[in-house]
């Protein structure tokens, strides 16, 4: 349903307003809807989904995933909810391979990084920045490689900032990674998204696209928010699960929330959670080259994943999907530094990492290349970034971000998770269920 006219009167007043249709708000507003409670969701963007965005683009043979990907791991809340939508997944295929200094090098130093790390942060009594730990506690030349696989992977892979992420937080991520499957979904995440909105929709609940929360007015029981296009809507509780990038905003930004009563703790300690970019290329060719090693290719059988020290940290194939593309991932700082980089400019600049990882030139690339796509998180004005990680500060944080205000205001999502999969779609429908049921015991009283 689209906010589609200027008429300023409300609808019916509502049990429960959701201000963001992402996972998170989707989740929460299915467990409400179909406790017998009216929900209005409220997005701002003219789709749902949010960071979950399955794009058709003209000259790619296949869908893309501009936001979320990959289900990583065995997720309950994720798997439970597939299984209850009828959403098929399977798991990843290919090869893992590591390029650097123009060689292919051996898989067992990302492992070896790996448990050199988790050796010396387990001997951690106090947690520290990402970037002191190092300090303290790899300064040495010896631990070099293990520094810069590291530095890599924390920025690449958390699209984090060494300089605020959580060792204590970093420590758990290493202990379980590698552990299990990756998984995709058949048919994309917006089968998921697709699924929780008709789920909304048939519990006699309302969905409004393009609409896009301005002012979040609120007293004890009572919460009126006000759209761009100035129509009220009306509630007795809200439930904002926005990304952080939002809460983070500037009072100028477009999707900046204004709370009257103000909510200044609130937003103090959404400033304490780490929120990472990231930036995302697909280059789909006319075949599979790096199979062959025709026209001194470095060849690359099987392809997966990739992970070099190229401008872009990681790449990675469809397999088992033969479709010959490639996705490239450049996050957390480096993709800040390239925010205002133009979409022409980070293609040209992916071809040139290929070029050096697969050991040929830009000519021949061009001549097989059939189309290219960038999607840049940062500068989606709904988003401002692609997801969290956590800072030494993040717990306390989320305590007081999860704190219901007056029993009337509540918040959730991926950033607001207690799980150690941060960041991923799993927290944000496990943070979801979670407050949705909170939720409703305040509804009862």
């Amino acid at each position: 349903m689209d906010e589609s006219t200027n008429d300023k009167t409300s609808p019916d007043k509502a049990d429960v307003i959701i201000i963001g249709g992402g996972a998170s708000g989707l989740e929460a507003g299915k467990e409400i809807a179909k406790a017998g409670k009216k929900v209005y969701v409220l997005e701002a963007r003219n789709r749902l989904g949010g960071r979950i965005y399955t794009l058709t683009v003209p000259g790619f043979s296949t869908s893309l995933e501009a936001g979320a990907e990959f289900v990583h791991g065995d997720m309950p809340t994720t798997q439970s909810l597939l299984r209850e939508g009828g959403i098929k997944f399977y798991s990843i295929a290919g090869k893992y391979y590591m390029i650097k200094n123009g060689k292919i090098q051996k898989s067992e130093n990302l492992w070896t990084t790996f448990s050199t790390l988790l050796s010396k942060a387990d001997s951690l009594k106090q947690d520290m920045p990402f970037s002191k730990f190092l300090d303290q506690y790899l300064n040495e030349e010896k631990y070099k490689a293990v520094r810069e696989i590291a530095i890599g992977f924390v920025e690449g892979y958390d699209a984090a900032d060494i300089k605020r992420a959580s060792t204590f937080a970093l420590r758990e991520e290493w202990k379980i990674f590698g552990q299990s499957d990756q998984y995709r979904l058949k048919g994309g995440h917006i089968k998921l998204i697709d699924f929780l909105s008709k789920e909304i929709i048939k519990h006699n609940s309302a969905i409004f696209l393009s609409t896009v929360a301005k002012e979040i007015r609120w007293k004890p029981d009572n919460v009126e928010v006000i759209s761009d296009k100035g129509k009220i809507y009306s509630a007795r509780k809200a439930l904002i699960t926005v990304p952080l990038g939002v809460l983070q905003s500037k009072p100028d930004d477009e999707a900046h929330l204004h709370f009257c009563p103000g909510l200044p703790e609130k937003l103090e300690a959404a400033k304490s959670i780490g929120y990472g970019t990231a930036i995302k290329v697909f280059l789909e060719f006319k075949d599979a080259f790096w199979e062959s090693s025709e026209n001194q290719i470095r060849k690359t059988p099987e392809l997966g994943l990739l992970i070099s020290d190229t401008f872009f940290t990681a790449c990675w194939t469809q397999l088992p999907n033969k479709t010959p593309l490639i996705t490239g991932w450049l996050a957390g700082p480096q993709a800040e530094r390239n925010k205002n980089t133009s979409d022409e400019n980070i293609i040209t600049m992916a071809l040139d990492a290929l070029c050096y990882i697969f050991n040929t030139n830009r000519s021949f690339l061009i001549k097989n290349l059939s189309a290219g796509k960038v999607v840049n998180w940062q500068t989606d004005p709904f988003s401002l970034g692609a997801y969290s990680y956590a800072t030494v500060e993040s717990n306390e944080a989320k305590k007081v971000l999860t704190q219901p205000v007056e029993d009337t205001l509540f918040f959730a999502g991926e950033a607001l998770s207690e799980g150690t999969a941060m960041g991923t779609l799993e927290e944000a429908l496990a943070n979801g269920i979670k407050t949705a049921k909170e939720l409703l015991t305040h509804l009862k009283s």
